[in-house]
């Protein structure tokens, strides 16, 4: 069972993708166009060499080709993360985020998508791997249009998605529309971002740290953040107010790790965070934990090694979004891992996971899944699933 110790709960194919990924559930569209799923496969797998950057460029370009030739993208994109999850350790997959965000940025030119038109064009899906990448995207290409002057009147259109994650997505997506019209400067990124209300500036606040780390990076068509940018994710942290200090650690490791690295242990987590305190501590935490397992399962058994605030930190790193596939009693078994922890941890991890859980499955966990735990978790469950609503910050 999931919430015995160190079970794993996540499929073998899935454990072996280390980034953030959950399958999505569509939406309804019209048939996609050509070219078939199987031309698709053959086109990207003609892309395949030694070079990663050479794939990607490549297979980036395959994926805008098939995409702006579509009159409605949804349900090309839908067919693009089916093949992705079809072979979950393939080059796919764990790259179609940044990808997309090309594919979408290229076709709201090419097809003169507009703020007013913009919500007609992006997927119907809680996935965060391939549509999310491609919201984002769209959303970065129609940044031109943003009123800077009252940005909360252009962010609005957020509210019509149909879905806690989609309308998250598209905030988040401000987020990285904001940086590419700074050039990439954190400061007043995040202050056009706190114009769209406490809440919503939380959640756009992640897509301006993911812009910025991109941006160090090189990636993505940005510009460099300064000549001499902040690599170091203490000091970039420090640097920032107490309102944005998880956001700033939340991608940090993800972005900066050395290639294939993956906490295993609180031991690992403790020796990247050996120094900080207080909230930047807190996040330096939620941040190792989020390079750790992909399985849920077997990151609360990490965060199990914790005592006291840390154990908390390691949980808000959980990755809940790996088993958007799965069915609720999966979502169960995870879940009643916070069993281990001692009992004001154990509450909080209840209620944090019951919100998270939430959130991907669109609000139905709590009506059929935080009523199968005993009491006091079951309160602590639904607490957190009516919370929902509210800022996410640790949460991709």
């Amino acid at each position: 069972m999931a919430h015995a110790r160190h079970a794993r709960v996540v499929a073998p194919t899935v454990l072996a993708v280390a980034a953030l990924l959950a399958a999505g559930c569509g939406g309804k569209h019209e048939a996609a166009p050509r070219p078939s799923h199987a031309s698709l496969r053959d086109r990207l797998a003609a892309c395949e060499s030694g070079d990663d950057d050479a794939t990607r460029a490549c297979e980036t370009r395959a994926l805008t080709r098939v995409v702006g030739a579509a009159r409605d993208p949804r349900p090309m994109v839908d067919r693009i993360t089916a093949l992705a999850w079809s072979n979950p350790t393939g080059f796919l997959l764990p790259n179609c985020h940044v990808m997309m965000h090309t594919v979408g940025r290229t076709y709201a030119r090419r097809h003169h998508v507009t703020l007013a038109t913009m919500m007609d064009n992006l997927p119907q899906s809680n996935d965060p791997s391939c549509p999310a990448g491609f919201s984002h995207g769209l959303i970065t290409g129609v940044a031109p249009q943003i009123n800077l002057a009252n940005p909360r009147s252009s962010a609005s259109v957020c509210s019509r998605s149909a879905t806690r994650y989609e309308r998250y997505s598209c905030v988040h997506g401000f987020g990285h529309a904001f940086m590419r019209l700074t050039s990439e400067q954190l400061k007043p990124s995040l202050e056009l971002c706190l114009r769209l209300g406490r809440s919503w500036g939380l959640d756009c606040a992640g897509g301006v740290f993911h812009d910025y780390w991109l941006a160090v990076k090189g990636y993505d068509s940005t510009v460099s953040p300064g000549a001499k940018p902040v690599t170091d994710p203490r000091k970039l942290c420090a640097a920032q107010s107490r309102l944005f200090v998880k956001e700033c650690w939340y991608r940090s490791f993800l972005e900066s790790r050395p290639a294939g690295f993956q906490t295993d242990s609180a031991a690992s987590m403790d020796r990247l965070c050996a120094g900080e305190r207080g909230a930047q501590r807190d996040g330096c935490i939620t941040a190792a934990s989020v390079i750790g397992p992909p399985d849920p399962a077997d990151q609360l058994a990490i965060c199990a090694q914790f005592r006291g605030p840390d154990a908390l930190s390691c949980i808000h790193g959980t990755k809940v979004q790996n088993l958007l596939r799965y069915p609720i009693g999966t979502y169960v078994g995870v879940i009643q891992g916070c069993n281990r922890f001692a009992s004001t941890t154990k509450t909080a991890c209840y209620s944090w996971l019951g919100k998270t859980i939430s959130v991907v499955t669109n609000g139905r966990f709590r009506t059929t899944g935080c009523v199968k735990l005993a009491a006091a978790a079951r309160r602590a469950c639904i607490a957190g699933a009516r919370s929902m609503n509210g800022p996410l910050e640790t949460f991709s």
